[in-house]
């Protein structure tokens, strides 16, 4: 959902003609106080958007069945970008395509840990490791790169370094925490603009990247929270300071994949720095931490701010990182309008997301995938559609659990 509408354009409607089917979030009882009780950062502070009752699924399977489809992908040990292997004489994936079903195996084990499921996580996790060039210092994007020259790209080790920490947390494994600091101490070392400010897209430093620099910002708070190296916290203030100083000049004040490219606004970019500056608030840096975040959910969430209301449609990479990230900071501060807005998404997913396939290969809600990146056949949109399911399932079981 890179471009998440204009703010004239009105959500979509076609889910709101009956009442006896929409699910009431509270929170929204005066129009002046946005989601979770902070005002939006937009002028006209609309209702936020109104959900349908979630459809019920079995999680779970969803997540086995988006395991099996990825067997269509593989090669040897490992999968390849494209169905057939069909990419030339480097097949393989790379980071940024297999993440997905990295994550999603964390939280199948985080979820329902099993012996096989464990299994399942180690050897995601060991077969990541092949993407450690010692002589870059980082994640490169390829497995088996090991050239000191090769573009690496600080927001895969952002996203990588998550999934190592999120099969650390599933496993107590500390060999995938260690995976996990060290692709921060990479972005540390070499992702930092030290001239101005902004985190770099890759080692080449063409422009600065507001997903490396959410990805890179979420990263860090998690590590602290179990390292506790004060110079992670204030690395992640720093890069935080930052994008509420430069990166947000969309007018809704949404953070942007490019400085001063208000067209560049996209779902995955809002998502981690919200959970971010939530939990930059909750380790005592500040209470404004905690007001940024709860007033950018609440302009996401307003009526007028998405042009297709509740409807997530742009790519399902981008938009499964969203999900998974808007429910990590939705569980922590107890509203459920996230956890709902996922369920719908992976109910509309369930039931199309195979359409003229067989495999998770179209959208969500119907229709061409608006990204202009993913292309047909790819293992990233299957991944991402089987993350989606994981992620759901992990965070609606926590909340039923949590209701006696």
């Amino acid at each position: 959902m890179a471009t998440l509408g204009t703010s004239t354009a009105l959500a979509s409607s076609s889910y709101w003609s009956s009442p006896t089917h929409i699910y009431s979030v509270g929170h929204q009882a005066s129009i002046s106080t946005g989601l979770g009780g902070f005002q939006p950062l937009t002028p006209w502070r609309k209702p936020s958007v109104e959900l349908p009752a979630p459809r019920l699924l079995d999680y779970s399977q969803l997540t086995a069945a988006g395991l099996r489809q990825a067997g269509h992908w593989q090669h040897g040990s490992w999968y390849c970008e494209y169905l057939g292997c069909a990419h030339g004489p480097y097949p393989l994936i790379t980071i940024w395509g297999e993440v997905p079903m990295f994550e999603a195996v964390d939280a199948l084990e985080t979820a329902l840990p099993s012996s096989a499921h464990r299994a399942l996580v180690d050897r995601f996790a060991s077969s990541n490791e092949r993407y450690w060039d010692r002589a870059v210092g980082g994640y490169a994007p390829y497995p088996g790169d090991r050239a000191g020259n090769v573009r690496t790209f600080f927001d895969d080790n952002g996203w990588e370094g998550l999934a190592f920490l999120n099969a650390y947390r599933a496993t107590h494994e500390r060999r995938w925490l260690y995976d996990a600091q060290r692709a921060f101490h990479f972005i540390a070392a070499r992702g930092w603009d030290r001239n101005g400010g902004g985190m770099w897209w890759n080692t080449s430093h063409p422009y600065h990247s507001g997903p490396a620099l959410a990805s890179d910002s979420l990263l860090g708070i998690l590590l602290y929270g179990e390292d506790h190296e004060r110079w992670q916290l204030e690395d992640v203030k720093k890069y935080v300071d930052w994008a509420n100083t430069n990166d947000n000049h969309d007018e809704r004040q949404l953070y942007l994949e490019q400085p001063n490219q208000p067209e560049s606004v996209n779902d995955y970019v809002q998502a981690p720095l919200i959970y971010a500056q939530y939990l930059l608030c909750k380790d005592g840096e500040g209470e404004s931490y905690c007001v940024q975040a709860g007033r950018v959910a609440a302009t996401l969430a307003e009526q007028h701010v998405d042009e297709y209301g509740y409807e997530y449609n742009y790519g399902p990479e981008y938009d499964a990182i969203f999900m998974q990230w808007i429910m990590a900071y939705g569980q922590a501060t107890g509203e459920p309008y996230w956890l709902t807005l996922a369920e719908d998404n992976a109910a509309a997913a369930a039931t199309n997301a195979a359409k003229g396939h067989g495999l998770w290969l179209s959208s969500w809600w119907g229709g061409e995938i608006t990204d202009p990146e993913t292309h047909p056949n790819m293992f990233r949109t299957m991944a991402a559609t089987t993350s989606l399911f994981a992620w759901v399932g992990l965070y609606s079981n926590a909340s039923s659990n949590s209701h006696p």
